[in-house]
């Protein structure tokens, strides 16, 4: 998807904002509105043609990414501990679909093809799961001190 009719430009910006969303998260997110232009360089991404699932990364980690350096004022509740108890396992069941993706594909297309809509899912439900199961764990049991 792209609001650009020249795939060239549109090609070129991509590349162009990726590079940047992948510098800004790595070493610009945990400024004052380091998160905040996370999510604007994914919306950005989104429309000159960066696909659909990495403006989402984008948005759910510059989501997190507003709420570095700030105090956990909230009380647990009983859906926030069961929350914490899940913290790391979506993360990991998040990462190994997605990197497992590459192999399952190459050998098993036509399998990978099928399940598209369950993959779908499964990123979309596990990665903020994954952002609130951390935030709930430290909630729960103290967020470390980074001193």
């Amino acid at each position: 998807m792209s609001i650009l009719p020249n795939f060239l430009i549109t090609g070129i910006l991509a590349m162009l904002l990726g590079l940047a969303m992948m510098v800004w998260s790595a070493a610009f997110v945990q400024r004052k509105n380091g998160g905040l232009v996370l999510i604007l360089l994914s919306i950005a991404l989104l429309l000159f043609g960066g696909g659909f699932f990495p403006p989402v990364i984008g948005i759910v980690g510059g989501a997190a990414g507003t709420k570095i350096n700030k105090p956990l004022t909230r009380k647990p509740g009983s859906i926030t501990r069961f929350a914490a108890i899940l913290w790391p396992w979506p993360l990991v069941v998040f990462l190994v679909w997605v990197l497992g993706q590459f192999p399952v594909g190459y050998f098993f297309n036509d399998f990978l093809t099928s399940i598209m809509g369950f993959g779908m899912l499964l990123i979309l439900s596990m990665l903020p799961l994954s952002v609130y199961s951390a935030y709930a764990h430290d909630v729960v049991h103290g967020a470390p001190r980074g001193e």
